[in-house]
């Protein structure tokens, strides 16, 4: 059994950069919808990366709280409704939240973004960005920032050719909203036949916090997102057989090995004070008190001195008669004439006299009894242990009646139980009319009826509660092995915040292969990979199978790459033979992607500048085999349609 400690979502500081930008190095941008990776093309590794989010507060208009962006933002989980993206699933449609990260990232980099930015962009768009889209994020970068060039391409292509896998491939890129299968012959894309599935690490979070929520309601309100994605991340597996892993779970043993325990921030519950305790804290506070109200006099006091002594100097320019500067000095202190200097001055050292009093006298002792609970006195005639024992007795006597009358309460809720049925054939007799009218009620016996169907009363006595209180004050003096109920219920203690992870680990991850799991109709992985490979030939298939690719950051679960195995084996003929490759770094190989384009002497083959912008309108990019092809938007000519009579 695994114990860990459950922290909150924690994002990895970013990297401010203190030097000056390097000359003609292209920025490099992975603008993914989960997170965004940025950095030069010079450099060896990501400068920084955050989450591509923005808080902007309801005050802004105030400027109370300026708008926070990526790492910036302390507590994520405190303002969550209060967090934007610029993405609709993976498509970026919200251009100002788009604007405001830009900002954020040029700033970090080091970019004076007041003229312009006098550097080539290499920016991630997903597979078949629509062109309104890509039209607007060219003329952000264009207009807005005075960019020279910008290169297009999507992530999981450069993920492939950083890893270099093979010119024949089948890549399965995971995303935080989408899965794509995308088919690679030749090194050259077939984007008539990718296909995509809308499931990713953003359902997978979901999914897990509904799952707690319903397993425990206690906990609710710790039971955050930002915990839910470090359960994903960091527990979470993909499970080779699913249908076995169930049945292994409904073992005892199995899962008390497997089972992991996750500990929840909670309140230490404190014992009570004895009254020996609350005299000595009641003698802290008190000290504490007087040090507060000494350090107070102090300070008073040296303020009365200080200014006692600015109006004996004023007092003494009266007296050597210089009544220049004395009127002068009267005016600086708000003074109208030496009448007023003089009330003034015998205020302020009478305070100082009295603060001086004050201070020379010793505090007063805090002197108080300490008056302990009496004891409760046995009966005359009778030893302690013998009467311990007989309050042990009652006690127990009592206890068993309430446990009577709970276990008939519940008895009387069903319909079909002993009890239930004699109350009904009692009321059964009343209802029965003997005479030819009904005078029940008309004598005082036909209300005792009621005492029939009640007996055993249903209800807990005030008297009995009275008694235990008294029987449980005897127990706790005189019973040395006595404990009290309310500690050793357990109330408060860590066992009662835990969750316990078992099942949810491999069921989180298999919303990958049965999106039927959360209400989606569409298909798994699986038949998504097969249905792409069935739009090939034989020898094409056989050479996709021998090639797929693993990307994108829910790419790095334990167990996904046996499990790809498992269903290609069950999809392809018998033994025919299939490989699959993991990227070596599937969240950050697709920036290195784009460094190593951005690296490319010949950049501008795959970039278009502004000139190309204004020449051949905003939607205009130049295809190339990392990015996505160029359709123009076909133009839709309006008729004049007149009706004649």
């Amino acid at each position: 059994m695994n114990f860990i400690e459950l922290k909150d979502l924690k994002l990895t500081p970013h990297v401010i950069q203190k030097y000056p930008p390097p000359k003609h190095a292209a920025v490099v941008i992975d603008n993914g919808s989960y997170e965004s990776r940025v950095g030069w093309s010079t450099s060896d590794k990501p400068l920084f990366c955050f989450r591509n989010f923005i808080a902007k507060s309801r005050k802004e208009r105030e400027r109370i709280l300026p708008t926070q962006i990526g790492n910036d933002i302390v507590n994520i989980e405190g303002i969550r409704h209060q967090l934007r993206t610029q993405f609709d699933k993976n498509v970026v449609t919200h251009f100002q939240a788009q604007e405001q990260i830009f900002d954020y990232i040029f700033g970090h980099l080091g970019v004076n973004t007041d003229s312009c930015v006098p550097h080539p962009v290499v920016l991630s768009e997903c597979f078949a960005n629509p062109n309104h889209s890509r039209q607007l994020m060219s003329e952000l970068l264009f207009e807005c920032y005075d960019v020279p060039s910008i290169c297009y391409a999507f992530d999981s292509i450069c993920s492939l050719r950083r890893n270099k896998v093979s010119k024949d491939v089948l890549i399965v890129s995971f995303g935080y909203h989408t899965v794509h299968v995308i088919p690679v012959l030749n090194h050259k894309v077939i984007h008539t036949k990718v296909r995509r599935l809308n499931v990713g690490g953003f359902n997978m979070i979901n999914y897990i916090h509904r799952l707690m929520q319903l397993k425990y309601p206690v906990h609710l309100q710790a039971l955050t997102l930002g915990k839910m994605e470090d359960l994903l991340k960091n527990h979470c597996q993909v499970s080779e057989d699913y249908m076995e892993d169930l049945k292994k779970w409904a073992n005892a043993d199995f899962y008390d090995q497997n089972i992991r325990k996750v500990q929840l921030p909670f309140a230490i519950q404190q014992p009570a004070l004895t009254a020996e305790q609350k005299l000595e804290k009641r003698r802290e506070l008190s000290k504490k008190l007087v040090e507060i109200t000494t350090r107070k006099r102090h300070e008073k006091l040296k303020e009365d001195e200080e200014q006692y002594e600015i109006m004996t100097n004023i007092w003494n320019l009266l007296e050597v008669g210089d009544m220049r500067s004395f009127q002068q000095a009267l005016k600086d202190n708000n003074l109208e004439n030496k009448n007023e200097l003089e009330k003034l001055m015998i205020s302020v050292k009478t305070r100082a006299d009295r603060s001086r009093i004050k201070l020379s006298q010793p505090p007063q002792p805090i002197e108080e009894k300490v008056t302990a609970p009496a004891a409760p006195i046995p009966p005359p005639g009778i030893s302690i242990d013998d009467w311990v024992e007989e309050v042990k007795k009652k006690r127990s006597d009592i206890h068993e009646k309430k446990q009577f009358r709970y276990k008939r309460r519940q008895d009387l809720a069903k319909r079909r139980t002993a009890a239930a049925q004699e109350r009904m054939r009692i009321i059964s007799h009343l209802a029965k009319k003997e005479k030819g009218t009904d005078d029940f009620g008309m004598r005082d016996e036909d209300w005792d009826v009621y005492k029939v169907i009640s007996r055993e009363n249903d209800s807990d006595s005030e008297v009995e509660n009275e008694k235990l209180i008294e029987f449980e004050d005897v127990l706790r003096h005189y019973d040395p092995n006595y404990e009290d109920p309310t500690i050793a219920s357990g109330i408060g203690t860590a066992e009662y915040h835990q969750l316990h992870i078992g099942l949810e680990t491999m069921r989180t991850p298999e919303l990958l292969f049965q999106p039927s799991m959360m209400g989606s109709s569409e298909a798994g992985i699986g038949e998504l990979i097969e249905f792409v490979l069935k739009m090939f030939t034989a020898e094409e298939q056989l050479r996709l199978a021998n090639g797929v690719f693993i990307t994108g950051g829910c790419g790095q679960f334990p167990g996904l790459k046996e499990r790809l195995s498992t269903e290609l084996l069950k999809m392809r003929p018998f033994q025919t033979p299939h490989k699959i490759y993991v990227a070596r770094d599937p969240s950050l190989d697709a920036w290195y992607g784009l460094r190593d384009l951005g690296r490319r002497s010949n950049l501008k083959d795959f970039s278009f500048t502004k000139n190309d912008y204004y020449e051949k309108g905003a939607e205009y990019f130049k295809d190339h085999d990392m990015g996505n092809l160029y359709f123009k938007t076909p133009v839709v000519v309006e008729q004049d349609i007149r009706f004649e009579n």
